[in-house]
Formats: structure tokens, sequence, C-alpha cells
């Protein structure tokens, strides 16, 4: 009995005329060429037809690197109702990304080999961008941690509790996590927050000030618990990477500790480097609620200027929907997060126009950055022999967010009415074209990274 038939190969293409980022910087190249490999094969200038090649004219657009999202919950198995890979995926082409990085934060956790298998071969089908899922570090996995080093892309830890998680607050088991990481070769992506701080800072507040989120959950909560998760990595000997960096003191301590030569690094998300604690305390049903909260302008600013100097490494959007019925619960029943990758490569640009960070920065900071920092060796970059996951964009074609026309499953965004430009025209995944003009192409084509 034969097998199930092979898929067919993508189309040869030359990619001509258009500006083309290769994931770090803007390059002379103006034409690009794929192979049915599914493989870049060149970049040049003047690159001439062969023979049976699709041709495709950009007249000036923008060719990038197909965006990668390190931080992503797209919730199945378990929580499909608020998000699963159908939606999610086709949102994140919808953002021009083709490679997502998920947490799993709901049951069933990611602890085991047979429980990672059933994640990433379920997904087959499914999502439309390539996917891979952190295993969860928790003690309940260490029995199986290091047969789960090898598909994982890093182990994640909630250093303070989140929706859906509790934190770690016992120093001594944070120790034992993070030295059974080190030794199964997996480094630690962490959401740090302290949770006796928060705590100390609730139990202070009242009228007004209890239902503003920076004031439950403050700086120092975040500071506090980068410092002694630095310290807890440093004594085991594993890699740390923070999450999410909601504060420019919290993402100093990261590039200190890596200047120092400790394995540490960070990533921030859109939401920090756009809105401010005021911005939050404004918006309409919890909207911009989200762990950790979002700071001060200063934090911003600190933000902003760390990641244009790399001392931030890439941004992830956090992507993490809820109905609109729940957010627009009483604060304290409010769950945290909102969805966001369906828009990353229009607000990257938005960061780029509203604050001055550099175009090539903020573009590397979700393509060639983003892939190198997870060791993702074939994507994020515009290279012969890297992946054709290529993104074609117009960055002077501005659109009006209309959250109902989003394809993320919970149909809101925090970003509703707001104008964005550079929003993905077409989207190319290993050669194939699986998105174009604001709807996906073809079937489902995405594959695990790991």
């Amino acid at each position: 009995m034969s097998g199930p038939a092979a898929a067919p190969a993508p189309p040869r293409r030359l990619f001509r005329d258009g500006r083309l980022f290769d994931g770090r910087r803007f390059v002379a190249a103006t034409d690009l060429r794929t192979g049915a490999d599914g493989r870049i094969r060149e970049l040049g200038t003047g690159l001439r037809p062969e023979p049976g090649e699709e041709q495709v004219e950009l007249h000036g657009r923008w060719l990038l690197p197909g965006l990668v999202d390190c931080h992503v919950h797209f919730r199945e198995p378990g929580l499909e109702r608020k998000e699963g890979y159908a939606t999610g995926s086709l949102g994140a082409l919808h953002g021009g990304v083709t490679s997502v990085l998920e947490i799993q934060n709901n049951p069933p956790l990611l602890v085991t080999r047979a429980l990672q298998e059933q994640k990433l071969s379920g997904r087959a089908g499914i999502s439309r961008v390539d996917y891979g899922c952190y295993v969860n570090l928790v003690a309940e996995a260490l029995p199986e941690l290091a047969a789960m080093a090898a598909r994982a892309p890093a182990a994640k830890c909630f250093l303070g509790c989140s929706t859906g998680m509790g934190g770690v607050d016992d120093p001594a088991l944070l120790r034992r996590l993070f030295a059974a990481a080190a030794a199964a070769r997996l480094r630690v992506v962490a959401h740090c927050e302290d949770d006796a701080v928060m705590a100390r800072a609730q139990a202070g507040l009242s009228g007004a000030q209890a239902l503003r989120h920076e004031r439950n959950r403050p700086p120092e909560a975040e500071i506090e618990s980068i410092r002694g998760a630095l310290a807890a990595a440093a004594q085991a000997g594993a890699g740390l990477h923070v999450f999410h960096v909601s504060t420019a003191e919290g993402a100093r301590l990261v590039a200190a500790a890596a200047a120092a030569g400790q394995a540490a690094s960070a990533s921030t998300a859109p939401h920090y480097l756009l809105l401010t604690a005021e911005d939050a305390a404004a918006a309409p049903q919890n909207r911009l609620k989200v762990n950790p909260a979002i700071k001060s302008a200063e934090d911003r600013a600190g933000l902003l200027e760390l990641l244009e100097h790399g001392r931030i490494a890439c941004v992830g959007t956090d992507h993490a929907p809820h109905p609109l019925s729940e957010k627009a619960r009483d604060y304290r029943q409010a769950p945290s997060g909102f969805p966001s990758v369906d828009l990353l490569l229009p607000l990257m640009l938005a960061v780029v126009d509203r604050f001055r960070l550099s175009l090539e920065r903020a573009l590397a900071a979700v393509t060639g950055d983003a892939a190198a920092e997870f060791r993702l060796a074939h994507k994020g970059r515009l290279a012969a022999g890297a992946d054709a996951d290529l993104v074609v964009a117009d960055p002077g074609a501005t659109r009006v967010v209309d959250e109902a026309r989003l394809p993320s499953r919970s149909k809101w965004s925090p970003y509703h009415g707001w104008t964005l430009r550079a929003f993905p025209e077409r989207v190319f995944l290993r050669g194939h074209e699986v998105f174009r003009d604001g709807a996906a192409v073809g079937p489902p084509r995405g594959r695990a990274l790991h």
C-alpha cells in the first residue's frame, strides 16, 4: 500500500524591482529568486527570468522575511474557544508572521514527551504558519524534561502569577527548576513578576487606585523578580530570556548581566513601546489589562532606547485573546491579555512613526534578531539557503484597523480605529503563497520548527 502523496513543490519565482530587507538591514539588491525546494536561491539586481519561472513585479514595494513572533498563546488543545491554531495562524499571516513560538498556559501543560508530541503533531493540517512550542518548566515536567529538549525552543517558567498560571514563589524550587533546565540544555524563558511585591502593593490600595492595573502589579514586582531570576540562572548555569519586559530598569538589569558575561537576554512587546499606564486606565472594558501591566511614559522611553541599541533582543506580541464579554467584567474578574499577532508588522511601523525607533531596528526585532535569538537558522532572513518565507508590503499604504475584520477568534482589538501602514499584501511560506489581499491561500502548510 502506498503512503500519502507528497505535497506539491512550490513554483519557482523571481521577485523583481523591490526594496529588500535581509533581516538586519535594507540591501542594494532589488531582486530575489526562490526555488522549487522552498528556499531562497539568490539575491541580486537585474536578475533575468529563467524558463518556467513565475515573475512577481514589486514596483518598489518591500520584500521582507516572514516575521517571527516568539511569544503567542493559541491555547490549543484545551481553550480553542478563546484561540486555536486555525484562527491564530491566519491572524499571524495577517500580521506578516510566518513562524510562531507558543506557550501553553492552560491545561494540558506540556510536561511529558507524549503531550509534547501530541501538541506538535496535532497542529499539522491546522496551522497556516510554522510553529514551535515551549515546554512548561514546572515540577511535574522534570522527569521528562531532557526527553523533551530536542523539540522545544526553550522551557517557560512563570515566576509570578498570571492568567491561567500560578507563579513560582519558593526559591528552592526555582533553583531546582533552573538546574534541571541547565542539565537538559534548555534555556529558560521567564515571566518575571514577584507575587510578594504585588501582594504588598495590593494591600495598600483603595478606591480608584485599586482599579489601576499598574498599581496592582507595580514596576518593583518585575524588577525584583528579574533580579532573582538572574541570580538563580547564574547559580544553576542556565541561560535566561526574560519575556515581555515592561520596565526600563528590568531591561537594564538583563543587559548588564549579559554585558558581564551571563547568558541572559530579553524581549518586549509592542504595547510596551506604544502605550502607557494612562492609556491602559482610560481604555474601556479592560481592553489594555495585560500582565505585566503597561507602565509609565518614562519606562516606554527607556525600553525604546534599549531596543534601539540592541540591548533588548527582539519583540514578541504575547498574543492572548479572550472574549470581549470576559474582558468587560469587573476589573478584578477580567482576564489579562489581548490579541495582537494579526497586526505585528503594522504595529512595529507605528513604533517607528510615533517614537522614532529606527526602521531597520524595528524590522530586525521581529525578523532576523528574533530568529537568531531562538536559533531558527532558516527563518527571519533573506539569504541563499534560507526558507522562502516572504512578505510583500507597501510601506506607504495605510488602513484603519477594523476589529471585526481581523482573523483573531475574539473579533476585537485594543488597536481598533488606529490608522496603521504596511499591512502585508502577500505572504509566502517556504515558497508557497499562503496569504493574499486579506485572505488565506491554499491549504494549511504549517510545520513544527523543531
